[in-house]
């Protein structure tokens, strides 16, 4: 018996640690821009990872779009267009007006305008960003 309440915990640990990741990811502030923009506000200790990954849960999760749509950083990290007294980062679904990215460079960086992942790229900065505490 105690097995088998031992295996049915175990089983529901990624489940558990899975819901964790998806409440942070809910409280990211973004902002939508217009049809094809939004804006990633910063939050407590926001890092690179943080910025990429709320970029991806407004793709997917919350305009359900592909995991295969291109991301751009549009504005680099600065005071934030759509929340005042902050800072944010604008990313686009259309890299209209963006410099051509180098398509051999995978970079983390939202300082660079131009800069891309695929969605399914930057949703596994996700499970980095809000899990560190958990490792």
């Amino acid at each position: 018996m105690k097995v088998a309440l031992l295996c049915m915990m175990l089983a529901a640990l990624p489940v558990a640690l899975q819901a964790t990741t998806q409440s942070e990811e809910d409280r990211i502030v973004i902002n939508p821009v217009n049809a094809s923009d939004f804006e990633v506000i910063q939050g407590i200790n926001f890092g690179a990872a943080e910025f990429w990954c709320g970029a991806a849960t407004y793709v997917e999760r919350r305009s359900g779009l592909s995991e295969l749509t291109a991301v751009y950083v549009k504005r680099a990290l600065g005071p934030s267009t759509t929340a005042p007294g902050r800072k944010g980062v604008v990313f686009s679904t259309s890299n209209a007006g963006l410099p051509a990215a180098d398509p051999g460079r995978v970079t983390l960086t939202v300082e660079v305008v131009g800069a891309t992942l695929k969605s399914a790229q930057a949703r596994r900065y996700c499970r980095d960003a809000f899990t560190r505490s958990t490792k």
